[in-house]
């Protein structure tokens, strides 16, 4: 199935509701992600430092233009309640990107459906991500669109980066509307291949991450 809103071209693989995975929550997260959300958005969410990894190493050196690609992971529960784990992205590597917008066509749904295959079988697409350079972090009209049809389960999320000064926010639905989550956790191994990405995160800017 398909729709499209100006430049955006988008077809995908909806997934169903069901089957939310009982498992604890990730223990000790790394940093608390503050002040990005709204108070009163429950939804807890653990983005492992992996799919920071993937995001960040699909942002193009020199170019100003958008790019996006598909979040993996689980819906959970715990005794403390409904979470999600992000535990990887995937690329959009054969999205047509411009300056303002970056078009998914049906070439590059099927190579991160295939991606998520190939790398992470056992996951399911619990949202998309996409960067504003330069522009700031919110979701336009456009975005909107997409997350309403493609991305409407309740648990689904919108991860927006603006690569520039490195700011970013996590959109999740919350009383029928996208809002800014509260609690976003990072989260993985604190050494070795993710040694780079923790001083990254300890410059965050206007201390918006702090250690746990």
């Amino acid at each position: 199935m398909s729709k499209r809103q100006d430049d955006l071209e988008v077809e995908l693989v909806r997934e169903s509701g069901q089957n939310v995975r009982w498992q604890p929550r990730p223990a000790e997260p790394l940093f608390v992600v503050g002040k990005v959300g709204q108070a009163g958005v429950p939804l807890a969410i653990y983005l492992h430092l992996r799919a920071v990894e993937a995001v960040l190493g699909s942002v193009p050196q020199g170019r100003r233009i958008e790019i996006g690609g598909l979040l993996v992971g689980q819906p959970c529960n715990d005794e403390k309640g409904a979470y999600l784990v992000v535990s990887g992205a995937i690329p959009a590597e054969l999205a047509a990107g411009r300056r303002l917008c970056v078009t998914f066509t049906h070439q590059a749904w099927n190579a991160m459906l295939q991606a998520r295959d190939r790398h992470f079988p056992q996951e399911r697409i619990v949202g998309w991500y996409h960067t504003h350079p330069g522009l700031g972090v919110f979701l336009s009209g456009p975005d909107l669109f997409i997350h309403r049809h493609f991305f409407n389960q309740p648990w689904q999320v919108a991860l927006v980066v603006d690569p520039d000064d490195f700011t970013w926010g996590m959109f999740c639905w919350h009383e029928g509307k996208l809002q800014a989550a509260s609690s976003l956790y990072v989260y993985g191994e604190p050494a070795g291949e993710y040694e780079r990405l923790v001083m990254l995160l300890r410059r965050y800017a206007d201390n918006r991450i702090v250690e746990a």
